[in-house]
């Protein structure tokens, strides 16, 4: 799906673009390449929408993967079934369901010619030659571990060039043959060595790395040839599929879904208490596993001092000054990471022989 963009946006973006050197962008055991693409804030909307509704076909016997976020995201790039290892020399884009993109069709990125497709601006391409995984356009937001396994890297995937490849990355091995990878991140929440659960926050996507914007790259790799890239849609084109080493559609139910856990919506009420009329009585919950809430209230200045700090769902009594304005914020952080917050009505607390 292609979006218009008023001319005059696309020239005010082209003026202000400048060439930027984005790195070597080397997958796990492959060959280095050198790329140079626009630069640009933050990817542009264009592309398919993953919103976890689509049918995409029979799960191989293999799958095991849920999204690694959650919520509809676009797809700013796919995987190369011609050839996914970053090679170039093929001149061809092989979608997942058949369709070829070449440098005559759509024309290439003018700084960088292994991209197809492009953008109404011109400033980035959906067919990416040699890409070996799925480029997602989110912009600082949670990522999740596509199931279970054991964290092997959660570190710069080249510590000595943080302008490189994926960047700040993180691996997990699954232990069926396959890792996912989870590339130019701004944030870590998980460690080497440590086993995390389908869903569960592992980082916050980023710009880390050879990116030229906000996004996730998640890919899919053998453990067992090299590192070799998994197309996790496998094809559903033609036979026969181009690329001899994918396995076939790896999303458990055959089609991509979002993890199912709960998700934190934070619940929060404050009532004058009918007996005090110093007292708000101020209650809290939220969907969601293990959750742990802090409470905050909130003066009419907006100051803001702890009320209750790392608690379970509950309700608890405010004393506060007569006349003064209250109001109080809830924050939410469940067992895998996920975090929500809102806040209550305002209660203003009655003074004594005024009349209310």
């Amino acid at each position: 799906m292609r979006i218009l963009v008023p001319l005059a946006t696309l020239a005010m973006l082209l003026l202000n673009s400048l060439p930027a050197q984005a790195g070597q962008a080397t997958p796990p055991g492959q060959k280095p390449g050198q790329y140079v693409r626009w630069y640009y804030p933050s990817q542009l909307p264009y592309g398919t929408y993953e919103d976890g509704s689509g049918s995409v076909g029979a799960p191989s016997s293999k799958a095991f993967l849920t999204l690694p976020f959650m919520g509809a995201h676009i797809v700013t790039s796919g995987f190369d079934h011609c050839a996914p290892d970053y090679s170039t020399d093929d001149a061809t884009y092989c979608r997942y369901d058949g369709v070829r993109a070449s440098a005559g069709v759509g024309g290439p990125d003018p700084t960088f010619p292994d991209g197809f497709a492009q953008t109404p601006g011109g400033h980035d391409y959906l067919y990416y030659n040699g890409h070996d995984g799925y480029d997602y356009a989110l912009t600082y937001e949670p990522i999740a571990a596509a199931a279970d396994g054991v964290v092997t890297l959660a570190d710069w995937l080249d510590p000595n060039c943080h302008t490189c490849l994926f960047g700040l990355a993180i691996y997990i091995n699954h232990g069926n043959g396959t890792l996912s990878a989870y590339g130019h991140l701004s944030q870590i929440f998980v460690s080497k060595g440590q086993r995390v659960r389908r869903g569960q926050v592992i980082g916050i996507s980023g710009s880390t790395g050879s990116a030229t914007g906000p996004h996730l790259h998640f890919g899919i790799y053998s453990t067992t040839r090299q590192y070799t890239a998994i197309d996790p849609y496998g094809w559903s084109g033609p036979p026969p599929d181009p690329y001899s080493w994918d396995v076939g559609d790896l999303w458990l139910g055959g089609s991509p879904r979002y993890a199912d856990i709960p998700m934190p919506k934070v619940s929060v009420t404050s009532v004058p208490d009918p007996t005090d009329p110093t007292a708000i009585d101020v209650s809290w919950s939220s969907p969601g596993d293990g959750n742990v809430f802090t409470v905050d209230v909130v003066q009419r200045n907006g100051h803001m001092k702890p009320f209750s700090d790392r608690v379970g769902a509950g309700s608890a009594v405010f004393h506060g000054t007569p006349g003064q304005v209250y109001w109080f914020w809830v924050s939410v952080t469940t067992n895998l990471g996920w975090k929500d917050a809102n806040g209550s009505q305002p209660i203003r607390l009655p003074v004594p022989g005024s009349i209310q």
